[in-house]
């Protein structure tokens, strides 16, 4: 897909963003008995509809995220995004089970786009929906991606390399005509407006929003894996996938409340500033779980405070733990050659200074962006396991690597 959106507020690294689409009717729940009219695996859409039938036997209930809402009627979902991109008004989508009719749009339902599920052709602007699609196990529904160049994913790169996925945005500007042509089911945005989503609505395109970096904790972030779920019409994998992450990470976190809070430096400098993140954002969440305290915890708001490294200096500089984002540090010697201040922080001194790179695509992807999003339970175990090491004997790290001397 695209490269990913900025993760708001936190342990840096800010990089662009680009969009997606997806497809309609096809699926691999039935979502109700062939009994009573719905569809089957083979058939996907109901062929004898029935007023009387519910057709989302199974549902999802959001727990975590803030920026939708998903309800139901029989043969139809409403799903509502508060804040498709940021100062954006939100918008509705009508998700009809294919084959059955869609209500009037009229009434709160006034201007909603209307949606026929499950889907089977994805388009995606962001790297971040990938560990969605393959958690659900439907990448056989992804058609296209913005660009490939920061994709980690082994499974998606080869679906690229062999054809199975398109790009529509290589440039980083999105190929109207080979989206128009390709006619997907869904283009799934990357949580800000481009410029080309409004000529591809009015040839008919039907474009969803994904905005799950403006939540402001993990597990929100990670809960939009109900929104891909309710297109493709996978509801109880979802709930299973999204449920066993949601208990590791709770258990985890309960573990580490135990402990004694280690002091904490998040994030570093970019383009000559600090983004320190606030205290109700999504970092700030993490590193509490994981039982880490920082200077800028009690900083209110979601997203981050920009400061100059000597304000950082000042106020954190005896930190014990040093946890960056950077994709070209490798060792101590590589933080120091970016600024030679760095080597003024305690946790430099002694060594403790770790960056979430351990993962990173041919491209130069960075797996903490993409696959992380999906799964805060791996970002938490890490960290976890960098702050209290005796909690977590024998941690195979996923997204952090300790610099080497």
């Amino acid at each position: 897909m695209g490269i990913p959106r900025p993760i708001g507020g936190a342990l840096l690294a800010v990089l662009p963003a680009i969009l997606l689409t997806t497809a309609a009717c096809g699926g691999t729940e039935p979502s109700a008995s062939p009994a009573t009219g719905a569809a089957t695996a083979d058939s996907r859409c109901v062929t004898s509809y029935d007023a009387n039938t519910d057709y989302f036997p199974v549902k999802q209930t959001l727990r975590h995220a803030t920026n939708f809402t998903l309800t139901y009627a029989k043969n139809y979902q409403v799903v509502t995004v508060k804040q498709p991109a940021p100062n954006a008004k939100p918008e509705t989508y009508v998700l009809v089970r294919c084959g059955t009719p869609a209500p009037q749009l009229s009434g709160e339902l006034a201007g909603a786009v209307t949606i026929e599920t499950p889907i089977e052709s994805l388009y995606s602007a962001s790297t971040t929906h990938l560990p969605f699609i393959t958690e659900l196990g439907v990448l056989d529904r992804l058609k296209g991606v913005a660009s490939a160049g920061y994709i980690t994913s082994p499974e998606v790169l080869e679906r690229v390399k062999s054809g199975a996925v398109t790009e529509y945005a290589s440039g980083q500007e999105v190929d109207t005509e080979k989206v128009i042509g390709a006619k997907p089911d869904v283009l799934m945005t990357q949580g800000t407006e481009d410029k080309a989503y409004g000529p591809l609505r009015q040839a008919g395109i039907k474009v969803v929003a994904n905005a799950e970096w403006l939540e402001s904790t993990a597990l929100g972030r990670a809960e939009w894996i109900r929104l891909m779920a309710a297109l493709t019409g996978t509801e109880a994998r979802a709930n299973e996938v999204f449920g066993k992450i949601e208990s590791d990470y709770t258990a985890l976190a309960a573990k580490a409340k135990a402990a004694t809070p280690v002091t904490v430096l998040p994030g570093q400098m970019y383009q000559g500033q600090w983004s320190m993140p606030n205290g109700g954002s999504y970092v700030a969440g993490l590193i509490k779980d994981a039982g880490g305290i920082y200077a800028w915890a009690d900083a209110s708001g979601s997203g981050s405070t920009t400061l100059d490294l000597e304000a950082v200096l000042a106020k954190a500089k005896d930190a014990k733990v040093w946890l960056a984002q950077v994709n070209e540090w490798k060792s101590l010697a590589d933080v120091e050659k970016s600024d030679a201040r760095y080597a003024k922080f305690s946790a430099f001194e002694t060594g403790e200074v770790w960056s979430a790179n351990k993962t990173m695509g041919p491209g130069g992807g960075n797996d903490y962006w993409e696959r992380g999003v999906a799964r805060p339970d791996l970002i938490l175990g890490d960290l976890v396991a960098i702050l209290h090491p005796d909690l977590a004997p024998g941690h195979e790290f996923t997204f952090y690597q300790k610099m080497t001397s």
